[in-house]
């Protein structure tokens, strides 16, 4: 941060470097450098244009987002913000290849690690004592995550940052390309131009956190120009109004305020800021470099003595992480701490290459809060970009949300609840943390989808648990629909609809008869069983006439499904014919079973024709459909048809006495006909969020063959070995998947 007073006058406490042959130029007690300039352009590099594929994935803005040569050349992979969303829904890992290759290999963000013997001289004695601040850690970007917003394909493009400062160099080549808005009074400072490079500078050699955005630049030498920047930036919309300055000394207290403000053009200015911020501009002001102060400035502290502007307002402070993976475990604090501003202040690495007043293409390292306060402001840009939806203050609320505070040697002063329900520790030192732009960007808290019948749907359990006899026929129906759904704070985010689908375990290859009943020519298997499991049956007799009541139950653990049936059977001279009904309850083994329950019912009718066609051979078709209608709060209700069939061959004493061969070829239960619909929000053409009524084909694309083949015989008196072989394609009526299964059985009698 910079004084009014002073302009460009820092502090003794600034950065010196020292290597050996640097040493004698300090002299024995050399007090204060006021920058190490470290100038790393001399000439231009040669410009990668970006293929018209990328650029329309892109919407064809930024044709100066290129990847310098040096270290190598990187292409991003450029997305609308609709996919943006989508892929950072579940974790960074899709990007996370392209962000790690831009730090380690792009010489624009290389440029932001720090020079190597650069330090905060604490004492001023001009050497580097234990107790100074190393800065050979420092790599802004890095550290706020940025790299992975890049690696996404957000720049910040549409936004506009304001910035009050000393003075500009708009000619620089960092600010090409670019929409640059002056106001009265510029004059050329390192300072300024320093400070706007950070925030969305874009060069060959140097990118700053939102190379997409634009820029208001307005000086703060006088109340009148500083009240002109304000108004420039509420008519504007721009997202942030950045301010890397204040008075030293000048805490934030009423006999401070009323100095200030109470002229007439201190009013106009607070004015200003009070309309800008009313208008969802997010002011920031840059915390006193001076580790030693005890009270929050008067700009950076201003909510304490204005009310209704904490919500549009951020203070910030300056530090240098230690991170292992993306994970910050400790810091140092190298400017002044939050203080009285704790609540709404936040910490960001300061210590930044950017671009000088020199020439059109100098650059120089330098450290402070008046670097940390433009990271803050582009990375405001960069999620502005990534949710249009969302208001400028909630934008604040987000950053603040996903700042990074659990390192070591944060202390919780408090918390702030952000939006009802949702609360975010603050310490008097850090703030609410580090900045952390990848964090901003997932989800935060527990998302949501809101249904167009109001249901609402956490992201932990499924919306639908898919049934067997559908197969994945509702995946494949919401595969292609991106539904939008929203955190704690409000955020959208577009999630493949398919990814709210359960699919349930399909019931084992070999049941329960398969396993007690291996030695058991397969006789007549009454239809019920093929839609509600295996039963078990109570055989009775009514005027010579044979009947059987049956129990099901189906055979999956998960699976609430039963029924009761009743079959006749009729005997023919080497036939029989066994017609059958059931009726039950289904709880997705079969059907679907929808987020806050499915009242499902099944009525089956079947027949099973079983013949002779030798003295030790006999043949077995059997065929039943089922009828169900499913009742679910969040879908159309549905009307299904289902079908099963099978045939199967016997033969006794194939190979030795009392042995028995068998082989069967079945459908197992499938849909033929049903479908349903749900209105699930989605994104509309303009980036708005609609409603949207979805088909839903309950038939599967494929459905399940299953082959057979079993043979037992007795290897003792009592006891009985058998063997069944089982090769189903379409396994659970899902197109490409295949089982195959083999059983061995042994069975004694006692």
């Amino acid at each position: 941060m910079v004084t009014r007073e002073q302009l460009n006058s820092i502090p003794c406490r600034v950065v010196l470097e020292f290597h050996d042959r640097l040493m004698p130029l300090l002299g024995a007690t050399n007090a204060c450098i006021r920058k190490k300039r470290v100038t790393r352009k001399t000439h231009k590099l040669p410009v990668l244009i970006l293929l018209p594929a990328i650029l329309a994935a892109c919407g064809g803005e930024e044709p100066d987002f290129w990847a310098s040569s040096g270290s190598g050349t990187i292409n991003l992979p450029f997305t609308s913000s609709e996919t943006l969303l989508a892929s950072f829904l579940d974790s960074l890992d899709t990007v996370r290849g392209a962000a790690n290759r831009l730090i380690t290999q792009d010489d624009r963000y290389l440029l932001q690690e720090a020079p190597d013997g650069f330090y905060i001289d604490e004492n001023g004695n001009g050497r580097f004592d234990r107790n100074d601040v190393s800065l050979d850690n420092a790599s802004p970007l890095q550290h706020a995550g940025v790299h992975y917003a890049h690696a996404a394909g957000l720049t910040g493009a549409g936004e506009v940052i304001a910035i009050s400062d000393s003075g500009f160099r708009t000619s620089h080549e960092a600010f090409a390309g670019k929409s640059v808005t002056t106001g009265s009074g510029i004059f050329l400072d390192d300072h300024g131009t320093s400070v706007a490079s950070i925030a969305a500078g874009n060069s060959a050699d140097m990118i700053g956190v939102a190379p997409g955005a634009d820029l208001i630049l307005g000086s703060f030498n006088t109340n009148a120009q500083l009240t002109a920047t304000a108004n420039a930036a509420r008519v504007a919309g721009a997202v942030a109004l950045n301010n890397s300055w204040g008075i030293n000394g000048f805490d934030a207290n009423t006999t401070n305020y009323n100095a200030y403000f109470g002229t007439t053009s201190g009013n106009t200015y607070l004015n200003a800021l009070r309309d800008y911020a009313q208008a969802d501009g997010i002011v920031i002001f840059a915390v006193d470099n001076d580790m030693s102060i005890t009270n929050i400035g008067l700009f950076a502290g201003l909510p304490l003595l204005v009310s209704g502007i904490e919500e549009s307002w951020l203070a910030v402070v300056n530090g240098v992480p230690v991170m292992e993976n993306d994970d910050i475990v400790s810091a140092q604090r190298i400017s002044g701490a939050c203080l009285e501003a704790a609540a709404w202040c936040i910490a960001a690495d300061g210590s930044w290459t950017g671009a000088t007043s020199d020439t059109n293409s100098s650059y120089a390292f330098d450290t402070g809060t008046s670097f940390s306060s433009p990271t803050v402001a582009g990375a405001l840009a960069l999620l502005a970009e990534a949710f249009p939806t969302m208001t400028h203050q909630e934008l604040r609320i987000r950053l603040l949300a996903s700042a990074d505070n659990s390192f070591s040697g944060f202390v919780s002063a408090g918390s702030v609840e952000l939006v009802d329900g949702f609360n975010h520790d603050y310490s008097t030192e850090w703030g609410h943390g580090f900045l952390d732009v990848a964090a901003a960007l997932l989800p935060i808290g527990q998302p949501i989808v809101t249904t167009g019948s109001g249901a609402v749907l956490t992201m932990d359990d499924p919306m639908i648990v898919s049934g067997g006899a559908s197969g994945d026929a509702v995946s494949r129906a919401l595969n292609d629909v991106q539904v939008v759904s929203r955190d704690a704070l409000s955020a959208p985010f577009a999630v493949r609809a398919a990814s709210l689908v359960g699919q349930r375990s399909v019931a084992p290859l070999f049941s329960k008869r398969d396993i007690f009943n291996f030695e058991d020519a397969p006789g007549i298997n009454r239809s019920g069983a093929a839609f509600f499991g295996s039963g078990r049956d109570m055989n009775f007799e009514v005027s010579d006439a044979s009947y059987s009541l049956a129990l099901y139950q189906d055979g999956a653990a998960d699976s609430e499904t039963f029924g009761v049936g009743l079959s006749r059977v009729y005997s023919f001279d080497g036939a029989a014919l066994e017609v059958s009904a059931a009726f039950g309850n289904d709880t997705a083994g079969l059907l679907s079973d929808w987020n806050g329950g499915t009242d499902t019912s099944i009525f089956s009718a079947g027949m099973a024709l079983s013949a002779d066609i030798s003295p030790l051979s006999a043949i077995t078709f059997e065929a039943g459909i089922a009828s169900g209608r499913e009742n679910s709060e969040l879908g159309q209700s549905a009307n299904v048809l289902m079908s099963a069939a099978s045939l199967s061959i016997a033969r006794r004493n194939a190979l030795v006495r009392d042995d028995n061969f068998n082989i069967s070829l079945s459908l197992p239960a499938a849909v033929t006909t049903g479908s349903t619909s749900i209105s699930l929000p989605v994104f509309s053409a303009d980036g708005g969020i609609m409603q949207r009524s979805v088909p839903i084909s309950l038939v599967p694309d494929q459905r399940e063959v299953r082959l057979s083949v079993s043979y037992d015989r007795p290897v003792s008196r009592n006891g009985t070995m058998g063997i069944t072989l089982a090769h189903a394609e379409n396994r659970g009526n899902i197109a490409g998947h295949s089982e195959t299964g083999i059983m061995f059985g042994f069975r004694k009698q006692f």
